[in-house]
């Protein structure tokens, strides 16, 4: 089965153009709610998440001319990519994501996609209003834009690392802020990271963190 191209994925690759991205919405592999009662649903909307993050880490690496195989995790939690290679997943709802780099250009790389509307919000410590790009923008739907900027970051850091760092752990600043778009600087653990963000599809913030090589 395929996943049905979503513009989600498209402003990942407008936001990121240098990165290789792959993904798409598998909600035309689930069955009408009504079809499902209501205690296997949690459970089927995961095996579907599952196998579409699976088809869809296939379908990037293949695009790299890569053996198409869902890369494993390590003990540390982090996806074991091909040599030479650095990657970030994400997934929200019924969309998936993927994007893949050459180390020689970027070292590390997070992605994020996160719903404006998610329930509940995102409350955790390490969410400085003052840090959001958006004053305009309703409290609620600028933690998630920080949430989401926060989570890119953690991932671009975690393989370099080799282990999870808390939102606490990064700290943001914007420097180029437009209505929809914005990019800035991520710093975690003595490292300033390249930030994105993007709100231009309605409802969805997008986020990509890069670490460039020799940085």
């Amino acid at each position: 089965m395929h996943l049905q191209s979503d513009r989600l994925i498209d402003e990942l690759r407008r936001l990121a153009p240098e990165l290789v991205i792959s993904g798409g919405s598998f909600a035309h592999w689930l069955r009408r709610p009504r079809d499902v009662p209501p205690t296997d649903r949690e459970r089927v909307l995961m095996e579907a998440q599952r196998d579409a993050t699976g088809k869809c880490l296939a379908d990037l690496l293949a695009s790299m001319g890569l053996p198409a195989v869902e890369p494993a995790r390590l003990a540390s939690g982090a996806r074991e990519w091909p040599q030479g290679c650095t990657g970030s997943v994400s997934h929200k709802g019924t969309t998936v994501a993927a994007a893949i780099a050459v180390t020689d250009r970027v070292r590390s790389i997070g992605i994020d996609v996160e719903r404006l509307d998610a329930k509940p919000v995102p409350n955790l410590r390490g969410l400085d209003a003052g840090e959001q790009p958006w004053p305009s923008m309703p409290e609620t739907e600028g933690r998630v834009v920080l949430f989401s900027v926060k989570e890119a970051a953690c991932k671009a850091l975690h393989p370099i690392f080799g282990r999870p760092l808390g939102l606490e752990d990064v700290a943001v600043s914007w420097t180029s802020i437009d209505p929809v778009r914005c990019r800035g600087v991520a710093r975690a653990c003595g490292v300033a990271l390249d930030m994105r963000c993007s709100r231009a599809v309605p409802s969805w913030i997008a986020s990509a963190v890069l670490w460039p090589a020799g940085v």
